[in-house]
């Protein structure tokens, strides 16, 4: 007799609490004014790290990126330049002394973030993707080793990546999405397709 294994139920998402979702990647809910998770943080790297989406300005957080990270925090950048997003990004660069990777006219950046922007850090490289053009300070990130893309809320749109989006990242053979909000999607195919 054959039986089906049923899937696994993935834990559940704690706001503050880091957990490993793969060799290279760390997730970090902020906490949402219900106490419920809301805006993933991800913390990419061991030796050197990028933070992407720092969310927004709350104490607490940052005290747990801060944290978990240190100074190896080396680089901060944005899938959105609105402040649930990068409220955080100042103060986090003050924190740590990383470079602040932003859209061209985000206040106090270190460095423009476009299409294609690379950061190439000892165990890794990311890669920015723009979402339309990028004016709108919309991005996403390929972590190239893992194969991994770190959406932001923008790609997604009735379940599929934004054909735009999918067409820029079909070279990289995408396995996984780290969302904005949410689990993390372990069969990317679906929603590239």
């Amino acid at each position: 007799m054959t039986t089906i294994e049923e899937p696994v139920p993935l834990p559940p998402i704690t706001p503050g609490v880091a957990r490993a979702l793969s060799p290279l990647v760390r997730r970090i809910a902020c906490e949402d004014e219900t106490g419920e998770p809301g805006l993933n943080t991800y913390l990419i790297g061991i030796d050197e790290i990028v933070i992407i989406d720092p969310g927004p300005g709350d104490a607490r957080h940052l005290d747990v990126l801060c944290g978990c990270g240190g100074d190896r925090i080396k680089w901060i950048v944005l899938t959105d330049t609105d402040s649930a997003y990068s409220g955080a990004a100042q103060e986090l660069r003050e924190r740590t002394g990383a470079d602040l990777v932003a859209p061209a006219g985000f206040d106090g950046a270190d460095d423009v973030l476009g299409d294609g922007y690379k950061i190439d850090a000892t165990e890794f490289r990311i890669t920015a993707v723009a979402i339309d053009d990028g004016a709108d300070g919309r991005f996403s990130f390929v972590l190239e080793q893992e194969r991994t893309l770190l959406s932001g809320d923008h790609v997604c749109e009735n379940d599929k990546v934004k054909e735009a989006v999918a067409e820029k990242v079909k070279s990289y053979r995408i396995k996984s999405i780290a969302p904005g909000h949410g689990q993390l999607i372990e069969n990317a195919g679906k929603y590239l397709a």
